[in-house]
């Protein structure tokens, strides 16, 4: 049996970020727009959980198992916050070099020439990137298609002036703790648009302090998208199957629960690499949209101990690594945040959750020389997320220019746009690029009614 039609204005699929403040801008001009989400949840790629069962003492501590950190750098975001009246933590750091990320894993640590030679490298990114007039024109600029042909790990092991293992290695772990992505997967071009994107450059993604993991909302970034979503009209669980822009300037939408919706203008908010099961009527070519971009790979564990036992220890030496690429402090509870990410999330994907907590509290215990273990472990797969595929964000593979999506064009016609912090002007793959990205699609779609 058919189920009857509705009409709707504007409709945004995906209730993450983008979604979200696409939905409170339209809001603003007192434009109604309807959020559809295929999950049961707010947020997208970021997830916030409680550590505890309802009926623990504990319950009101929470953890964040996908995108958490910002930095007062961050304005849109930080608007947010201060509008909302939203409470921050600090982020903590357990060594006093935490951007140092070889030595936090137990590789040994880089001597003074070493890190001049590393800061030299990132000097040169910082000011490759700023060739670009800005991150709109980037591919327009003359040296675009030759850097497009690079990948990350081209341009390190050529350059003359990485001249050991131990700098190749760092550099290259910047590049998969900021992308989840191992250097021979990312072009050069994307890397340095990624670079310009981010106002102070390269240096302004320290860890530490006044760096892009400064703060971390008190009751998880879920309340953060809570607060979004007030006086917004979102309906979950529902997937969309088909698009029908045959209709004169009518958009026929099709849901895995046989709903229909007929809209004037549609945006959707979610990664290009989520677009292939989605049918178009007429078709349209979607794998310059969804191949030519690659997710990041990460799985994000969260151990909860006793107490910090990593407080004020040793780090151990070892050519011993674990799975875990990048280890974070977490305090109230005592834990500790590790990212596996890249090729080394690919590999633990398919293998038993029991095998890698074991093999993270043995990373843990030799990096510290103690006998701990964990109280309580969080793990999320995020390639796994079929809504998702990965996280943090996709990026470009080498040779892709090409096919590289225009970051103000709509996908069809001024009636159908894609937008996520992909497809950001500034802070690409952050929260706040997320944030970017819903706004302004969503003055473009009130430009065009």
């Amino acid at each position: 049996m058919m189920n009857s039609i509705e009409y709707i204005d504007i409709v945004i699929v995906g209730a993450g970020f983008t979604g979200l403040s696409a939905a409170k801008y339209f809001l603003s001009k007192s434009i109604k727009s309807v959020i559809i989400e295929g999950r049961s949840r707010l947020g997208g790629r970021t997830l916030t959980k409680k550590i505890c069962d309802d009926d623990d003492d504990n319950n009101h501590l929470i953890i964040d198992l996908g995108g958490q950190w910002i930095t007062e750098n961050q304005k849109r975001i930080f608007s947010f916050i201060r509008e909302y009246s939203i409470d921050l933590i600090e982020q903590t750091w357990f060594n006093e070099n935490p951007n140092y990320l070889g030595q936090l894993i137990g590789l040994k640590p880089l001597n003074n020439e070493q890190l001049d030679i590393i800061n030299q490298i990132y000097n040169q990114w910082d000011s490759m990137a700023l060739e670009f007039e800005n991150v709109e024109n980037a591919l327009l600029y003359e040296k675009s298609s030759q850097w497009d042909k690079i990948s990350l790990k081209t341009f390190i092991e050529q350059n003359e002036l990485v001249n050991d293992l131990r700098i190749k290695q760092e550099l290259k772990l910047q590049i998969l703790t900021l992308t989840a992505c191992d250097c021979e997967n990312v072009s050069l071009l994307y890397w340095l648009i990624f670079i310009r994107s981010i106002p102070g450059g390269l240096k302004t993604l320290d860890d530490g302090f006044n760096g892009a993991q400064q703060y971390k909302i008190k009751y998880g970034t879920e309340s953060l998208c809570l607060k979004l979503a007030n006086n917004q009209e979102i309906r979950f669980n529902e997937q969309l199957i088909s698009v029908d822009y045959s209709l004169n300037d009518k958009i026929l939408l099709k849901f895995n629960s046989n709903k229909q919706i007929i809209c004037q203008r549609l945006l959707l908010a979610f990664s290009s690499t989520l677009i292939s099961p989605i049918k178009f009527i007429p078709n349209i070519e979607l794998d310059y949209l969804s191949s030519s971009m690659i997710a990041g790979q990460c799985i994000k564990t969260i151990f909860i101990y006793s107490k910090p036992y990593w407080k004020d220890r040793k780090i151990n030496q070892s050519n011993k690594q674990g799975p875990c690429s990048n280890i974070f402090e977490l305090k109230n509870p005592h834990g500790l945040i590790g990212l596996i990410l890249g090729n080394d999330c690919s590999l633990w994907l398919n293998k038993n959750e029991n095998e890698l907590i074991q093999s993270i509290i043995e990373q843990y215990q030799l990096l510290y020389n103690i006998n701990e273990k964990p109280l309580k472990t969080f793990i999320q797969y995020w390639p796994k997320e079929s809504l998702s595929k990965g996280c943090y964000a996709a990026i470009y593979s080498p040779s892709l220019s090409s096919k590289w999506f225009h970051r103000n064009q709509s996908l069809i016609n001024n009636r159908i746009w894609l937008a996520s912090t992909e497809s950001a002007l500034e802070w690409i793959t952050y929260i706040e690029g997320a944030i970017e990205a819903g706004q302004r699609f969503a003055q473009y779609i009130i430009n065009s009614l």
